[in-house]
């Protein structure tokens, strides 16, 4: 494994720990969709948003994780890191509104056709569904690609195929909702190689 260049920091072990749990968290969510009515509140739809919320907060130290890696000699690279991570962050917040809210509207709701009322009360505010169910959440995606894009070096643990794996990932899910544990894997293996490789490089 390539050494890191000198001076730049390694990842920490809660970085690599989320660098992993954070997408496998994602793939949970499909998977206990998957197997659970779909807009019925009950154990399943919890299970599953609990997974989901627990799965992107463990984003925060991730993006704040791979901003450290970005070139130190590299001042626009750098400075292309820092823009991506706020809006990343930006994106991040917004989905975690989102699952905070799909959580207590499942727990308030008695059954689906009240869970869809529930959530038409919520959306009919044009700026919650903006900020919370439209463009809010995407900037999580924008901010994600432009950060690992900002990141990718011969010489470094983000490579091309890191950004390649999670461009795929986001078109799987963004084609079905059903295809998310498919997507939540790919995060999982372009993230865990970046976790594997910084580690091994900081020990060689």
């Amino acid at each position: 494994m390539t050494p890191h260049a000198p001076g730049r920091p390694v990842l920490t072990p809660l970085t690599r720990f989320c660098l992993v749990a954070g997408p496998a968290l994602i793939a949970v969510y499909g998977i206990i969709r998957l197997l659970s009515d779909s807009g019925v509140p009950g154990p399943g739809w919890t299970a599953g948003h609990l997974a989901l919320f627990c799965g992107l907060a463990l984003f925060g130290p991730v993006f704040l994780g791979l901003r450290r890696l970005a070139p130190a000699g590299s001042p626009a690279r750098r400075r292309v890191a820092a823009v991506s991570t706020v809006v990343a962050l930006a994106g991040l917040a917004a989905s975690l509104a989102q699952a905070a809210i799909d959580l207590v509207v499942g727990f308030r709701a008695a059954d689906g056709a009240e869970m869809s009322d529930l959530f038409e009360q919520v959306q009919s505010h044009a700026a919650v569904h903006l900020v919370v169910y439209s463009a809010g959440p995407l900037l999580f995606y924008v901010g994600l690609v432009a950060l690992v894009g900002s990141l990718v070096s011969r010489r470094g643990p983000v490579t091309g195929w890191t950004l390649a794996a999670i461009l795929l990932g986001i078109v799987v899910m963004g084609i079905s909702l059903d295809l998310m544990p498919a997507g939540g894997v790919l995060f999982l293996q372009a993230l865990a190689f970046v976790g594997r490789a910084d580690r091994d490089g900081a020990g060689s």
